[in-house]
């Protein structure tokens, strides 16, 4: 009965996280499909509404080991939270009196993770449990539960593979209807709908709680549509039209049967049900979509019920819900209205203050008010809605309606015959009282098509005109300098901005102009001009989209001049008053690499990271150099350590070995000893490197028991170091890495080398030392107590070495447990303390 329950409750788990949009399959797997034209079939989803729970929980899951972790979130919702979960760090046990066996009791460790939602955790006791005990009657519970894991953890193939196996290896019980309906929903999320399918019918007929076979039906209906079996969908769909607490399917499924009707052509039928849906269901965005298409349908079957589409449609823009229904609605009702003959209304809904306008469906009912505007025999009008529709949907069956039948239309149009037409007009009124406004737009065609050649000499004539207003004079000397910029005439171009600033002041374009002209004093060189007219549109137009340019171009200029402080000021002023400006990067770059030179690297860094960021192609390159020495004088080596894989990646530059040997020394330092391990071995394949440079990533080797590694790193560090000393030192570190790898012939011969080189002094009394490690290590504590003990015997007082020497005398002594070893202790103690008390006490020897 408890695994019936879990599985139940596990299933509901999973549907109330779809209903309320936790964890819920991708949204694309309740979007519409696709029909034949590959235009969408709309589906809605199911109630949004919460699925009530079932009334059984799971009791909690006895724990036979201690869980050492909490829960780093509170339970997500939708999740199975058992009825009583203790204290994580407690242990808890089985009732007095019952013997668990180890089958049960390894699946009592997984269950215990389990119930804390600790999957991650959980899974490999479940694996453990499989692996161990292949024929426990725990099996399906446990391969279910290790699905689960894998699903909530987003290992999806696992969870598939693990379902899989449990409806392989079991036919029944009652994991079987879960763990279908699970892999069903996997495969539903992939495409694999034929799988899905065969598994969701599974679903549908083992599962004993009502709501998720509900489920599982539903579906399966989709499935079936996936799968062009639209009958077969139908009839899965019509099994869910009765209403139940446990079906929140029955709106969805509704629609899809009036959807698949109205697709086999049974109109009547479709609109049935389409009206049911509409009066009947209470989710607010079915209620819109089936309320409008039931005026939509109305109007197609035989006779149209008009009426009834209207009263549909009304109703719609009342409803709460997507603006795209009701855009539908509006057009509908238009549509009704001029059908009707009532063309007046139609154009007065489009005149009303306020009335809203449909923006998606905005040309067809541009082209419903232009005919109401024709037939009323408003023509001006007409034409002027028909000329929106050419400009707003150019290439349109819409557009081809629209008759252009003036040359400002044409004009307005950009159609291939408007310049044929304008010399048409030209030719036959030569002198005619709009022959400079024809002339002007025909400059203005050659402009649009970036002609400037050919517009360039039209505007030109037009600068002395008499027929002009001053405003389209001035806008045709702004062009004319356009066009000769464009041209390369830069020379000409600041002449003409020159005179357009100065005979029309106040212009709308002067910013415009003056930017203009400042690009052209830039290409001739001359720099003052350029950041006279810059300034200019900085101080004077602080509202006009030309001063970020502006802002960009000064700075620029600045730089060139080698006055960095003031380029830097310039571009930080661009990105306080333009955040989003397009030179973002530019000006990043620029500020962090004038921070850079000044050595404010704390300010360069944030600079040059958020330019690379910006754009990696253009400063990735520019900024990882500046960017790995700032991280590197502000010492920061988790920001270094980045840099240094970043550039591994991009491979674009040598890491400095200054820069390596910092980083893997401060790592070795702090005893990040992997870490170290991987810069060192950057630095040791360079030319550059120092033999100190082996010994430390030896050293580091070591601590990671990578001993192998470490003893080609010390013997290359013997053989590099200069003077007996360092050698004997570099032998002795050679002699530890070959002690740990067992290879004790070869430690005995680096020591004993180390002894020849250093035959008194400090470091005879270290090769001592480790020829006692040797020892030890052989297994012969009684000799080497006697080595270490000659430390203090051949007249040795080195602070570290020599109380090292006696302490590790007294270990070995007493695991040699030859006679006389307690008195040797007791005496070699007493030396050690007496003789050495600081080094007792910072080693807290007893």
């Amino acid at each position: 009965m408890k695994r019936e329950i879990f599985a139940s409750v596990s299933l509901l788990s999973c549907l109330l996280s779809h209903s309320r949009g936790v964890d819920a399959p991708p949204a694309s797997l309740l979007k519409p499909f696709l029909d034949d034209s590959s235009q969408p079939i709309p589906r809605a989803e199911p109630v949004n509404k919460p699925i009530p729970r079932a009334e059984a929980v799971e009791k909690p899951i006895p724990r036979s080991e201690p869980v050492t972790t909490t829960p780093k979130s509170p339970n997500p919702p939708g999740t199975v939270k058992p009825a009583e979960i203790s204290d994580p760090n407690t242990i808890r046990i089985t009732p007095s009196g019952t013997l668990r066996s180890p089958a049960q009791l390894q699946v009592d460790v997984a269950n215990a993770y389990y119930a804390q939602q600790k999957f991650e955790q959980a899974a490999p006791e479940y694996e453990k449990f499989l692996s161990l005990y292949p024929n426990a009657s725990e099996r399906p519970e446990a391969l279910f539960r290790l699905g689960e894991c894998y699903r909530l953890s987003g290992t999806t193939n696992a969870a598939k593979n693990t379902y899989e196996t449990l409806l392989a290896q079991f036919q029944n019980g009652d994991f079987i209807g879960p763990a279908a309906y699970q892999l069903a929903q996997l495969y539903f999320a992939d495409r694999q709908y034929r799988d899905a399918l065969s598994l969701y019918r599974k679903a549908a007929v083992r599962l004993k709680d009502p709501l998720a076979a509900n489920s599982a039906k539903f579906f399966s209906g989709r499935c079936m549509e996936a799968l062009g079996q639209k009958l077969e969908a139908r009839v899965a769909y019509e099994e869910l039209l009765t209403p139940s607490e446990n079906n929140p399917f029955q709106d969805a499924s509704r629609l899809s049967v009036a959807l698949l009707l109205k697709d086999s052509g049974r109109n009547p039928e479709a609109l049935r049900q389409i009206q049911i849906l509409a009066a009947k269901t209470e989710n607010p965005d079915i209620k819109l979509e089936s309320t409008v298409r039931s005026g939509l349908w109305s109007l197609e079957v035989t006779p149209p019920q008009t009426p009834l589409a209207d009263a549909a449609f009304k109703k719609a823009i009342t409803l709460p819900g997507s603006a795209h229904w009701k855009e539908i609605a509006q057009l509908g009702i238009l549509r009704i209205a001029f059908d009707a003959g009532k063309y007046q209304q139609v154009v007065d809904a489009y005149n009303r203050p306020g009335s809203p306008t449909p923006v998606n469906l905005r040309a067809e009912f541009l082209i419903i008010v232009g005919n109401s505007f024709r037939q009323l025999n408003k023509t001006d009008e007409a034409l002027k809605i028909f000329d929106q529709v050419a400009k707003e949907f150019p290439d349109t069956a819409y557009a081809k309606d629209a008759q252009y039948e003036r040359l400002k239309m044409l004009y307005s149009s950009g159609d291939a015959q408007a310049l044929t037409a304008i010399d048409q007009y030209l030719t036959a009124n030569p002198e005619g009282e709009k022959h400079d406004q024809i002339l002007l737009m025909k400059a203005e065609l050659f402009f649009k098509k970036q002609d400037y050649a050919t517009a360039a000499p039209i505007y030109s004539a037009l600068e002395l005109s008499r027929q002009l207003s001053g405003t389209m004079k001035a806008e045709a000397l702004f062009k004319l300098g356009w066009c000769q910029k464009a041209l390369g005439a830069t020379s000409q171009a600041t002449k003409a901005f020159t005179a357009f600033i100065d005979g029309y002041p106040t212009h709308k374009l002067v910013s415009g102009a003056m930017i203009q002209r400042g690009i052209c004093w830039e290409s001739q060189k001359n720099y003052g001009a350029a950041l006279a007219d810059y300034s200019d549109i900085i101080q004077k137009f602080p509202q006009s989209k030309e001063r970020e340019l502006a802002l960009q171009r000064k700075a620029l200029i600045l730089g060139t001049q080698s006055d960095d402080a003031k380029m830097a000021e310039v571009f930080k002023l661009l990105l306080k008053d333009y955040p989003k400006t397009k030179a973002r990067a530019e000006a990043d770059y620029w500020i962090g690499d004038v921070a850079f030179r000044a050595k404010n690297y704390k300010e360069a860094v944030e600079y040059l990271e958020e330019a690379r960021k910006l754009e990696p192609d253009q400063y990735g390159e520019k900024t990882s150099i500046r960017l790995l020495q700032s991280h590197y004088y502000l010492e920061d080596k988790v920001a270094t350590a980045k840099e240094i894989e970043f550039n591994a990646k991009v491979g674009k530059y040598a890491v400095p070995p200054e820069i390596l040997r910092w980083l893997g020394t401060e790592l070795h330092s702090g005893k990040a000893y992997d870490s170290a391990e991987k810069y060192l071995l950057m630095l040791t394949k360079r030319d550059e490197v120092m033999p100190e440079d082996f010994r430390l990533l030896g050293d580091s080797q070591f601590e990671i028991q990578k001993f192998r590694e470490a003893t080609v790193s010390f013997r290359t560090y013997a053989e590099k170091v200069k003077g007996s000393a360092q050698r004997a030192t570099a032998l002795l570190t050679l002699a530890k890495a070959q002690i740990a790898l067992r290879d004790f012939d070869s430690a005995q011969k680096s020591v004993d080398e180390a002894v020849a080189l250093q035959p008194e002094g400090d470091i005879n009394g270290e090769a001592k030392v480790r020829a006692g490690d040797i020892q030890l290590a052989r297994g012969n504590p009684a000799e080497a107590a006697k080595l270490y003990e000659t430390v203090f015997l051949a007249g040795i007082d080195h602070p570290e070495i020599t109380p090292r020497a006696l302490s590790k005398a007294i270990q070995a002594t007493k695991l040699a447990q030859v006679a006389g070893s307690e008195e040797k202790v007791k005496k070699l103690t007493n030396l050690l303390q007496s003789r050495y008390p600081e080094y007792v006490q910072g080693n807290k020897i007893p």
